[in-house]
């Protein structure tokens, strides 16, 4: 059973991370995306005015042998007289079984502002490194596979970059981007040997609304959709959150496959202070087949924003 889990966790990596179809989702997947703007869109950056950190976790299928895992660290923030411009940078480290992949991206945005918001246009650049320890597997594992693929490490640079738009408010956002546009080969580390795999475009569109109910609660619905065109099907991720008096978020999101498959559902809770420290936790449980196999996902995320000289306290952060 193991020597079949690394197998089928090489066959993903060539086709991608943090997916259960061979034609899934390269990229990673967060369910709290509504707090990790920048690896969504590289517009988003700057879009909170002041400074902002984060970093994520994400431990996805539990008690399966080798299953993803993803930690992102990202920094952004507005920078001009009129905040026209946004700079940021992430850092992501995938592993799913024997194999890495270590990516890291620049961003850049030019904001325009709007009589009722802002309208940016950003570009990002960067490089991800991929590796597959294949020595890390034991002779008994693979003595049934003598491909020669197995027989040593491989590893590869790929050079990538992404464009995107974004329209925010302090109560709206709206965007959309396609994060890597060069569909890079893979191969196996040897010249002579036919392409494997392939890197795919990604699109994506999110949006999102902050509704008040009374003096303390705000009602946040958002979306995410994530496509691949002719290599995966179409997911989308719907959230619904409850933000209590600007401190405690309570939130639901689903995951679906072609609208009407669902994947996954998973509960969300969050604290944001007023000295700009946000903490958030989401778990993930399985609807697909692998529920057999899992007792779901775990993410955690910790944010800070920090305040500009002339605040006495972090606005709160929707988004």
């Amino acid at each position: 059973m193991k020597q079949f889990l690394y197998i089928f966790a090489f066959s993903l990596f060539l086709t991608g991370f943090s997916a259960y179809r061979l034609s899934a989702q390269q990229d990673a997947r967060y369910s709290m995306y509504m707090f990790n703007g920048m690896y969504v869109n590289p517009a988003y950056v700057g879009s909170n005015g002041a400074p902002s950190l984060s970093a994520f976790y994400r431990k996805q299928w539990v008690n399966i042998d080798g299953a993803p895992q993803s930690i992102s660290l990202s920094a952004n923030t507005a920078l001009g007289k009129r905040d026209q411009y946004g700079l940021g940078g992430i850092a992501e480290y995938d592993e799913i079984g024997v194999h890495q992949r270590i990516t890291g991206y620049l961003a850049y945005a030019y904001r325009i502002k709007l009589p009722i918001g802002y309208l940016a246009l950003g570009v990002q650049g960067g490089v991800q490194y991929l590796r597959s320890n294949f020595t890390d597997i034991t002779p008994e594992e693979v003595i049934t596979n003598p491909d020669p693929v197995f027989q040593e490490n491989n590893s590869v640079l790929l050079p990538n970059f992404g464009l995107g738009i974004w329209f925010n408010t302090p109560h709206f956002f709206a965007g959309a981007s396609a994060p890597h546009l060069l569909n890079n080969k893979l191969k196996d580390g040897q010249p002579d040997v036919a392409v494997v795999g392939r890197q795919f475009r990604h699109y994506l569109a999110s949006a999102g609304v902050v509704i008040g109910a009374g003096q303390s609660l705000k009602i946040v619905p958002s979306v995410l959709v994530k496509a691949v065109p002719r290599n995966a099907p179409v997911q989308f991720d719907t959230n619904l959150s409850f933000f209590i008096k600007d401190v405690v978020w309570i939130g639901s999101s689903f995951r679906f496959e072609q609208l009407f498959n669902p994947e996954s559902v998973n509960g969300i809770i969050g604290f944001q202070f007023k000295n700009g420290l946000r903490l958030g936790y989401a778990y993930d449980y399985t609807l697909s087949d692998l529920q057999n196999f899992t007792s779901g996902s775990h993410e955690v995320t910790l944010g800070y924003d920090i305040k500009k000289k002339a605040e006495r306290f972090v606005t709160p952060r929707y988004f």
